[in-house]
C-alpha cells in the first residue's frame, strides 16, 4: 500500500522527523512490557504512569501559555476534557488488567481496534456514514479479531483467556471514546492543556480504582520503580510528545504508521522478552487487524 506524498523542504529534515515519529511510536509500543515488569496492580500502574508524565505535560502547557490564547476553554471544553480523562483512565485500567489474562500480542492487537471504534461511534452517534472502503475495513477487523480468539475456542495451546481478550477489546473501545472526546476538547483548548487536565483526571480515576480494588500501590522493588517511571516518562510523555512533534510535518500516511507500529513493537517485544510466540492463526488475525486500521486511516 503506497502512502500519499509528503511535501518536505529537504531530505535531512524529512528523515529526522520520520525517525522522531518512529522512535515515539516505538516507545509507546513498550508500554505493555513496562506494565508486565511493574510489581503493582493494573490501576496503580496507570496512576504512576500519569504521575511521572505530569511534569512534562505541565512544562508543555506552560510553553503554550506564552502564546496569546485564541479562545477560552468554556464549559463545553471542560466537559469534553473531563470525559477524555475518564475514558482514558478506563482504557488504561482495562488494558493493564488484560495483560494478566492474555498475551501481550493479543492485548496490543485487539487494543489496535480503537480506530474501528471511532468509525462506529461516529456512525452510530453522529450519523457519519462510512464509505464502502471503511465498511470493508470493519469486516476485516472483525474477522481478524475472531482469528485472534479462535484458538481459545478450539482448545489449542494458545495462552491467555477470553476474559483477557475481552478486557483488551473494552480498552480499545474506551480509547475510541477518548479519541472522540479529545477531538471535541481540542476545539476549545490547546493540546498541552487538554493533555494535562485529562491526565490529572485519569490519575485520580486510577487512584480511586486501585484503592477500591485493594491493589498494591507502591512498587516493591527497584525493577518495579524503574518500570513505572519508564511507563510515565518513556511511553506516555516522551512517546506521545515525539509523535505530536513529528506529526506536524506529516499527513495521513504517517498517522497510519503511528497506529500500527506500536502494536508490531509489542508483539515482537513479547516474543523476545516473554517468549509469547503467536500461533499462525493469531498472526494472520493480527495482520488482518493492522490492514483494517490502515484502510480506516486511508479511507
Amino acid at each position: 500500500m503506497s502512502a500519499p506524498a509528503i511535501p518536505v523542504r529537504s531530505q535531512a529534515p524529512a528523515l529526522a522527523m520520520f525517525l522522531t515519529l518512529l522512535t515515539g511510536a516505538t516507545f509507546i509500543g513498550f508500554s505493555g512490557v513496562f506494565v508486565r515488569l511493574a510489581d503493582v496492580g493494573p490501576a496503580a500502574a496507570g496512576f504512576w504512569r500519569m504521575i511521572f508524565a505530569l511534569p512534562v505535560l505541565a512544562a508543555w502547557t506552560a510553553m503554550e501559555r506564552r502564546r496569546p490564547a485564541t479562545t477560552g476553554t468554556g464549559r463545553g471544553g471542560l466537559v469534553a476534557i473531563a470525559l477524555a480523562g475518564l475514558t482514558f483512565g478506563i482504557d488504561v485500567v482495562l488494558y493493564n488488567a488484560s495483560l494478566a489474562h492474555t498475551t501481550l500480542a493479543n492485548a496490543s492487537l485487539l487494543g489496535n481496534l480503537a480506530p474501528i471504534g471511532v468509525v462506529l461511534g461516529g456512525w452510530l452517534l453522529l450519523g457519519d456514514k462510512p464509505s464502502r472502503r471503511i465498511l470493508g475495513a470493519l469486516m476485516l477487523a472483525i474477522a481478524g479479531a475472531a482469528l485472534l480468539v479462535l484458538p481459545k475456542f478450539t482448545g489449542s495451546a494458545a495462552r491467555g483467556s477470553l476474559f483477557g481478550d475481552g478486557l483488551a477489546f473494552g480498552a480499545a473501545m474506551s480509547y475510541a471514546a477518548y479519541i472522540l472526546a479529545v477531538g471535541r476538547a481540542r476545539a476549545h483548548a490547546d493540546a498541552g492543556r487538554v493533555s494535562l487536565i485529562s491526565s490529572l483526571i485519569c490519575a485520580a480515576f486510577c487512584l480511586v480504582a486501585a484503592l477500591g480494588l485493594g491493589e498494591q500501590m507502591m512498587p516493591g522493588s527497584l525493577q518495579g520503580w524503574l518500570a513505572v517511571i519508564a511507563l510515565g516518562l518513556v511511553s506516555h510523555a516522551l512517546g506521545q510528545g515525539l509523535i505530536t512533534l513529528s506529526l506536524g510535518s506529516y499527513g495521513a500516511g504517517a498517522a497510519s504508521l503511528v497506529m500500527v507500529w506500536p502494536a508490531l513493537v509489542s508483539v515482537l517485544a513479547a516474543w523476545a522478552i516473554f517468549g509469547e510466540q503467536p500461533t499462525p492463526v493469531q498472526a494472520f488475525g493480527g495482520v488482518a487487524i493492522l490492514a483494517a486500521v490502515l484502510l480506516v486511516r486511508k479511507g
